[in-house]
């Protein structure tokens, strides 16, 4: 019965399979993988969750984005938007990724990667997963980024009065 629940876990949040894969990468494999480079290092990774025989280019590509966002910005179990809150993101950069379609959400996810690499905050990336693949979750998804990144600044607004 442990296995199965173990294996459970593995299926909600392959992201932390992937950070781990990613973890025990030499410094070159996890360099090509920040360009987003397809070789070696992605296909291991992609095995390492079971992917690595997809046969859809437009869900590979999507792979591909996850992987390299991970890897400029690091893997935490911090909720993604709590760690966008941390790391000062605007509130007019989350209304443009929460509203971005597929195309623009490429653009603004690296974005989005590298500023939470500057403000050295790690998230948990396995919220933009269930974005880019589970379409009937979007909305889901989306409610739930915004709902954490609010959440924590009224928590915020919370204590700082308590100290008053």
């Amino acid at each position: 019965m442990s296995t199965k629940t173990e294996n459970d876990t593995e299926q909600s949040n392959p992201t932390e399979s992937l950070w781990e894969t990613y973890d025990d990468l030499p410094n070159g494999a996890q360099a090509e993988l920040r360009r987003g480079t397809p070789s070696e290092p992605f296909w291991r990774m992609l095995a390492s969750v079971g992917k690595e025989r997809e046969p859809d280019p437009e869900k590979l590509s999507k792979w591909r984005l996850l992987i390299q966002c991970m890897a400029i910005a690091g893997y935490s179990g911090t909720p993604f938007g709590l760690a966008l809150k941390k790391a000062e993101y605007s509130e007019a950069r989350l209304k443009r990724l929460l509203e971005a379609d597929d195309e623009q959400l490429s653009t603004l996810l690296r974005r989005t990667a590298k500023q939470l690499k500057s403000a050295d905050q790690k998230a948990n990336w396995n919220t933009i997963r269930r974005l880019l693949f589970d379409e009937e979750e979007t909305e889901e998804v989306r409610l739930q980024i915004a709902q954490e990144y609010y959440t924590y600044d009224t928590n915020l607004n919370q204590d700082d009065s308590a100290d008053e």
